[in-house]
């Protein structure tokens, strides 16, 4: 009889061994790496620009935000409100037009 629990103990051992490896490599397996993202293409990546405006300035992009808030129910950011300016900026005489009266108005050398 003892010969037969050394046998069935042995087989359990045996076997809790075998569960405890296959419980470990399923734990490895689902434990990946998150995937990283391919980086974005050059036409898609922003670059971080400090700019510094005065005080008609700021107030100008608030009227900004507060038209396209008013027209879209969009509340948009500082940056985007610049990147609008800048897509709809006519290239035109009316620009530099624009840039005589900042001078004006800004009172410094540009």
């Amino acid at each position: 009889m003892e010969e037969s629990m050394k046998v069935g103990k042995s087989l359990q051992d045996k076997l809790a061994r075998s569960l405890d490896k296959v419980n470990v490599r399923e734990a490895k397996a689902h434990r990946q790496a998150p995937a990283i993202p391919a980086p974005l293409p050059a036409d898609r990546r922003c670059t971080k620009l400090s700019i510094s405006l005065f005080e008609t300035d700021r107030r100008k992009v608030e009227a900004i935000r507060a038209f396209v808030l008013a027209q879209s129910r969009v509340s948009i950011s500082t940056s985007q409100v610049i990147k609008l300016a800048l897509r709809t900026a006519p290239l035109t005489k009316a620009l530099t037009e624009a840039l005589d009266q900042a001078k004006r108005e800004d009172g410094r050398k540009w």
